[in-house]
């Protein structure tokens, strides 16, 4: 299970080998053989034994900030790869091994945008996307002809991987309430995206780390100081499939309203505990759903793990080729 710490002033201790949470008169304590991560979105405190008791139990303990972004993590030193897999996947930069990854990615990611809407289509009478993913997947289809190391082709690529989007998010816009992606916006579509991707990235960052891959060099998005480049890349891939199908999922449902945000003095927007509980527990059963995969059952949750150890073996050259992980619904 993972542990949501979302109400203002609660503690977080220990107790033998046992999570304490206390808030107020209330008391409830979690078991470390149940407990595989433990989130903290809003203001709290944890004990420096809670801490210990986590790294003991190879527990992962992520902080969020109040618009979803990662603020930081705990976790073992003994976590992550060898030496070698960041020193391959810094070479595979400047190589050809690293045009196929990132040219991978990025049609991966564009076609899991063209399978999300058409999934939509399927379930929807009263939308027509073809236009819109015909569009969307002839872009795709243009990205295994390039040519070149990383420098070369990348201005191409995100130029695809921006024309691609458009397309995406405005027929998203058919059926959500807003115009369009932006990530500074204040409207509730996109201050719930936002919410959702933080959430992705934590979990993206875990699995470069369990892989050895560095989180902080990436392929797509180039190195640049205090930004993990490399969880930028990976989380790409699983956008429209985790935290797109949750966030429409709940606006078409009702279960997002005005309850669900705050608005500040100075004018920003962001999402109350309310709408924090609905968004994590959207995201986390979404991670955690069990689908049929290389013909047997697992998580996305493992999938994401799967596709960072994928890369890590790739630049290692102990498999032929990266194939990304493109969900068919």
């Amino acid at each position: 299970m993972i542990l949501v710490i979302n109400d203002f002033s609660t503690f977080l201790g220990k107790k033998g080998d046992r999570f304490v949470i206390k808030k107020e008169n209330k008391r409830e304590e979690f078991s470390t053989n149940n407990v595989e991560q433990i989130i903290i979105a809003a203001v709290s405190s944890i004990s420096y034994g809670a801490i210990r008791l986590a790294i003991k139990h190879s527990i992962d303990v992520v902080f969020l900030s109040r618009g979803g972004t990662p603020l930081g993590r705990i976790y073992p030193c003994k976590l992550g790869g060898t030496t070698l897999t960041r020193k391959k996947q810094l070479e595979a930069y400047y190589s050809t091994v690293g045009t196929n990854i990132v040219k991978n990615l990025v049609k991966a990611k564009i076609m899991n945008q063209a399978y999300f809407l058409k999934s939509l289509e399927k379930t929807r009478k009263d939308i027509n996307f073809t236009s819109e993913i015909n569009s969307i997947v002839n872009i795709a289809k243009k990205i295994p002809g390039l040519t070149g190391l990383i420098d070369d082709i990348r201005g191409t690529l995100l130029g695809y991987e921006g024309i691609a989007a458009n397309k995406y998010f405005s027929s998203l816009s058919n059926i959500l309430p807003f115009k369009g992606r932006d990530r500074t916006s204040n409207d509730y579509v996109n201050i719930v995206l936002n919410y959702g991707y933080g959430v992705l990235y934590t979990e993206a960052e875990k699995a470069c780390i369990l892989a050895g891959l560095d989180p902080y060099f990436g392929f797509l998005h180039k190195d640049r100081y205090n930004k993990p480049s490399m969880v930028l890349d990976l989380v790409e891939i699983f956008r429209p499939i985790i935290v797109d199908r949750a966030v429409v999922t709940l606006f078409s449902q009702k279960q997002i309203n005005s309850k669900c945000f705050e608005k500040e003095t100075y004018g920003d927007v962001f999402l109350s505990k309310e709408g924090r509980e609905k968004i994590l527990s959207a995201l986390l059963s979404r991670l955690n759903q069990q689908i049929r995969f290389k013909g047997k059952k697992t998580s996305f949750k493992n999938i994401i793990l799967g596709e960072s150890r994928s890369i890590a073996q790739y630049v290692l050259g102990n498999i032929p080729e990266y194939e990304p992980f493109v969900y068919r619904w």
